[in-house]
């Protein structure tokens, strides 16, 4: 169901402008229309602007539907529950109903010149009610213009009416007339799953105790939490289980030692701790705060069973103490959600506190967003290429692809600081797309050059992998430019993998059947699943470079490397060893009979025209 609702009908929106009425918004959910002031304000909107635009006495909405009864209670002035058979006999109904959307004259006073319209509502064409438009001031007949307003104004509330149904009968069905109100309070400030309180409760909450912080001068801290690892038990269980896991977390969270700490849950997997008064010290109030953070994650950690089995999640919890200089209440929710994301970044289940450098990184990752929406259009992008190379021989046996960014053709962004953003939304895929298909151009002009470079790795991300339009979109690319199948090398993660195997393997079996080739990149960092790595159809793992940087100064790395080439070998992979710097290492992957390397030893990442320069030097 969508948050917002407005007139769809290009007409009515034009008309409605006309009349003055610029736009009107209807929040649709329970929780905002129930014993609140939302639904409330809505009409009060929608009944003032048409009696101001078409000068009218007054507007009055008619409910015959049961399912809108308690409307009324809300806003009596307006909205009236009435018996059809009372105020309509079934001759007039049935008019109605033949003429959906058609206004029908009622009543008019030829000596005032006013007319009273009518307008049906329906609901599953059912007629649930009426709109009257009284004392509409016209010479004659009602103009074009305010038929259609009263048209548009009708289809608005109708339209709503029709969403909130569902809604608005599971909420009236749960009631009686002696718990009414009881039942619409809890429904506004509760979460139905947990029984939390919701972001709304939570929201009055977090005014009411910082303006008791400020006055008392006394520390309280907001712990923002979010699940770690949830999403994989919610996609591969299903919802039903994810939320028997939400549930026992509420539950563990209400363990908390003291009365007065305030528990909320703000959707999804996410929840907040309200910790007010803890000290006059900000000391004293911080290590509170981290204390509590760190039993909740040891807690939140421990196993859930589901059908006998143990099922593993954790927390990231950031932490923000009020009230400090500069900070509002409105504050505590923003600055909380960003110490959380600074915990996750620093290897999740861990505890960060927010400061003021955490909200400049978040400024600048958002100037860093906004600024890479446009770098395509701008021609900000362009590809270095990374020679890779045989280890025994030396021979070049292809290029990997690699995106860098000048910032309005000035300010080099590093790829570590812009993709990792790119790839929480779907710039990413814009950004594959467009390496993917430069990348390809590139190679094959290099080949009208005469330039050979036997093959062209390119980099996929997860989200462009798991994109519906993936393979559409890299056969277009191969039939624009006329690159080879057989020479292009996608290089993908584990986690593309292990998020959706069947699905990943259906994509690179596709793929793999017109000729395109795939390498497992950063092996050995993530999951290294071997269960899944046996079914996959990719030619190459690389070692990540983590493990070849510390040869030979650390043998366990070293140890790591010869388990994977010995695996690879029996297993029918080649093996790429990524950041390979020196003669050293370099000798080691020989002895190891490793198939090939890329690195600074060889070669930095290159412009296609230096890339041209070193090939041919290569080749004589």
């Amino acid at each position: 169901m969508p948050d917002k609702c407005n007139i769809t009908s290009p007409h009515a929106e034009s008309v409605v402008e006309a009349a003055g009425l610029n736009q009107v918004l209807l929040q649709l959910t329970v929780i905002d229309w129930c014993n609140s002031d939302e639904f409330v304000r809505f009409i009060d909107d929608i009944v003032n602007a048409t009696i101001t635009s078409l000068t009218l006495k007054n507007v009055d909405i008619q409910l015959f539907d049961d399912t809108f009864a308690e409307l009324g209670l809300l806003s009596p002035q307006i909205i009236t529950h009435v018996n059809q058979n009372n105020s309509f006999d079934l001759s007039e109904l049935s008019q109605l109903h033949s003429d959906h959307d058609v206004v029908r004259i009622i009543a008019k006073d030829d000596f005032l010149k006013t007319l009273n319209l009518v307008v049906p509502l329906f609901n599953n064409n059912i007629c649930i009610g009426v709109m009257h438009f009284n004392g509409i001031i016209e010479s004659d007949e009602p103009a074009p213009n305010t038929l259609s307003f009263c048209r548009a104004i009708a289809a608005l509330i109708q339209r709503n009416f029709r969403l909130m149904d569902n809604e608005l009968r599971y909420g009236l069905s749960m009631l009686s007339a002696s718990q009414s109100q009881d039942e619409f309070h809890r429904l506004a400030f509760f979460d139905s799953l947990t029984g939390l309180a919701n972001r709304r409760l939570l929201n009055q909450t977090i005014e009411a105790e910082y303006l008791l912080a400020k006055n008392n001068d006394v520390v309280g801290a907001l712990l923002f939490i979010d699940l770690d690892f949830f999403k994989a038990i919610n996609d591969s269980l299903g919802h039903a289980v994810g939320d028997g896991i939400l549930v026992e977390v509420a539950e563990r969270l209400k363990e908390i030692p003291r009365a007065e700490d305030f528990i909320a849950r703000l959707g999804g997997d996410e929840f907040v701790i309200l910790l007010p008064g803890l000290s006059e010290n900000p000391m004293h109030a911080e290590q509170h705060a981290n204390l509590l953070a760190e039993q909740l994650i040891t807690r939140i950690s421990e196993p859930y069973t589901y059908k006998g089995q143990s099922l593993y999640i954790g927390a990231s919890i950031g932490v923000t103490l009020f009230p400090s200089k500069g900070q509002q209440a409105d504050d505590l929710l923003q600055q909380a959600d960003t110490a959380m994301y600074q915990a996750k970044s620093n290897g999740r289940k861990k505890v960060s506190f927010f400061d003021i450098t955490m909200q400049r990184k978040a400024d600048k990752r958002l100037h860093i967003y906004n600024c890479l929406k446009s770098a395509i259009a701008k021609n900000e992008l362009f590809l270095h290429y990374q020679p890779q190379h045989m280890v025994q021989s030396g021979e070049i046996i292809g290029v990997e692809a690699l995106v860098r960014w000048h910032l309005d053709g000035k300010k080099l962004i590093s790829p570590a600081e812009f993709i990792p953003i790119a790839e929480e939304t779907d710039l990413i895929i814009d950004i594959g797309i467009w390496v993917l298909q430069a990348a390809c151009r590139q190679f094959v002009e290099w080949q009208s050059q005469g330039i050979e470079v036997p093959q062209l790795s390119v980099n996929v991300s997860t989200r462009q992998f798991h994109d519906q339009n993936f393979v559409d979109s890299i056969l277009m690319i191969l039939d624009e430019t006329g690159m080879d199948p057989m020479q292009l090398n996608l290089e993908i993660t584990e986690s593309v993998v292990i998020e959706h195997a069947e699905e990943a393997i259906r994509t690179m079996t596709d793929l793999k059947n017109v000729g395109v080739s795939f390498a497992i990149d950063d092996f050995g960092a993530g999951y290294s699943s071997l269960s899944y790595l046996k079914r996959l159809p990719a030619n190459e793992l690389k070692i990540d470079r983590s493990f070849i940087q510390n040869i030979p100064l650390n043998v366990s790395d070293m140890a790591i490397v010869e388990a994977v080439l010995a695996m690879a070998k029996h297993m029918g992979f080649n093996v790429t060893a990524e950041g390979v710097e020196s003669r050293q290492q370099l000798e080691f992957l020989q002895r190891q009979e490793c198939s090939f390397y890329q690195g600074f030893y060889a070669s930095k990442p290159l412009s296609a025209e230096h890339l041209a320069i070193y090939i041919k030097r290569l080749q004589g």
